[in-house]
């Protein structure tokens, strides 16, 4: 019964294609109400042994499984490899206005206990925008890598330069949760964060527009969703090299950086460390 449940609970929850469901309970041989108590086993610890089992099958070799993997791309000059996912993001871009941006740093996004890869994440620098960076010198990588401080990475955005995220689904994935987990990021620094009744009406309704801006359909793997802090603090989005829309508030396009920046549990914490060092070599 056990057992039972916790198939249809996983079921539900995962998107999995009706033939996908059928494998699932084809190759992991399931039979309820098998005759655990002879074995003097606890029926609820082999079940659990063989549903865990039968998950890792199920994810690994169903090929209609609706996050499938990528498939593998060809080495190209220009380009820079993410490690775990091995996909390999341009080292430098051209923005909506033709400004060039160069690579600073790049980490994988996961989800789940299973640690599901969902997209290569990077941050970039505009080519024009280096000497600013430069004259600035105030990076302290430490202090930027700190659990308790966040002013480096504050400062930073402060600048007026323009910097990039772009992000690369390693698997197809769907518009809608791209969005909503930034939408759960960014009101989650709001909670952390201090700020008077007005100024939380104009962020809700920032994040608004920018979920309006989003891509509605899947997100295929290899495609390319860009969102650029501009100089003066607004954020643009590019989806596939369409410009999406533009939103206009300063402490939105702050935090969707600095999901990515925060001192306790960025989105990625190897893309932190690798924004971190980037910056270091950046400002040598």
């Amino acid at each position: 019964m056990f057992l039972r449940q916790t198939i249809r609970l996983f079921i539900r929850q995962y998107p999995f294609s009706t033939n996908a469901k059928y494998n699932f309970i084809k190759h992991s041989n399931f039979r309820f109400g098998s005759s655990s108590r002879k074995s003097g086993f606890p029926s609820r610890t082999i079940a659990t042994t063989i549903g865990l089992a039968g998950i890792s099958y199920w994810y690994v070799y169903d090929k209609n499984i609706m996050f499938a993997d990528a498939p593998p791309k060809s080495v190209e000059s220009g380009t820079t490899e993410e490690p775990e996912s091995r996909a390999r993001i341009p080292t430098y871009i051209t923005l909506h206005d033709e400004t060039k941006a160069r690579l600073i740093g790049l980490g994988i996004r996961t989800v789940s206990f299973l640690k599901i890869k969902v997209y290569v994440v990077g941050m970039y620098i505009s080519e024009n925008d280096i000497d600013v960076l430069r004259k600035w010198n105030g990076y302290e990588k430490d202090k930027f890598m700190s659990e308790k401080d966040e002013s480096m990475a504050l400062s930073i955005l402060d600048l007026p330069i323009v910097m990039t995220i772009r992000i690369e689904p390693v698997r197809n994935t769907n518009g809608h949760h791209l969005r909503d987990g930034f939408s759960r990021a960014i009101t989650h620094r709001m909670q952390d964060g201090h700020m008077s009744e007005e100024d939380a009406e104009d962020v809700l309704k920032a994040i608004k527009e920018l979920k309006a801006y989003f891509p509605k359909s899947v997100v295929k793997a290899g495609t390319a969703l860009i969102l650029t802090k501009e100089r003066n603090g607004t954020l643009n989005i590019e989806y596939e090299g369409k410009v999406m829309g533009t939103v206009n508030n300063m402490w939105l396009t702050k935090n969707i950086f600095m999901s990515y920046l925060a001192a306790k549990n960025p989105i990625s914490e190897k893309a932190k460390k690798s924004i971190a060092d980037g910056f270091e070599e950046l400002l040598k």
